[in-house]
């Protein structure tokens, strides 16, 4: 199994945020839903039998959440996205570096967002 890279900070600030394309998007609200399809695999084939699997997962995302995502659609940087941010809500630099960057994990923990990191991104 191959070993993810662990990133440093200004990796991933330089990094480009490419969406998952097979991954869609539901407006309800001020609420985004992010629909997942599900990975074909013999477990869950096999799990399947016995119990009910979704075919794909649902992410609901408040108004905040989708904001970011949107600004991800756009494959900017991380740095744009945490600029975007804090202009669009007025906090200071740190907390709006927190608040993206932990959101970003999330979204890339599920499958949703990844990270492109080219040798210009690397060298700032």
């Amino acid at each position: 199994m191959k070993r993810k890279k662990i990133l440093s900070p200004e990796e991933v600030l330089n990094a480009k945020v490419v969406v998952n394309t097979a991954v869609r998007t539901e407006e309800k609200g001020k609420e985004l839903i992010i629909v997942v399809s599900r990975k074909k695999s013999f477990f869950v084939n096999l799990l399947s039998f016995v119990l009910v699997v979704p075919r794909e997962k649902k992410v609901v995302l408040d108004e905040l959440g989708a904001e970011v995502y949107r600004d991800c659609r756009q494959n900017l940087p991380v740095s744009e996205i945490v600029a975007n941010f804090k202009k669009r809500h007025n906090v200071s630099e740190d907390y709006s570096r927190q608040s993206v960057m932990i959101y970003l994990k999330t979204l890339a923990q599920r499958s949703i967002v990844g990270f492109l990191i080219t040798e210009e991104s690397k060298n700032g």
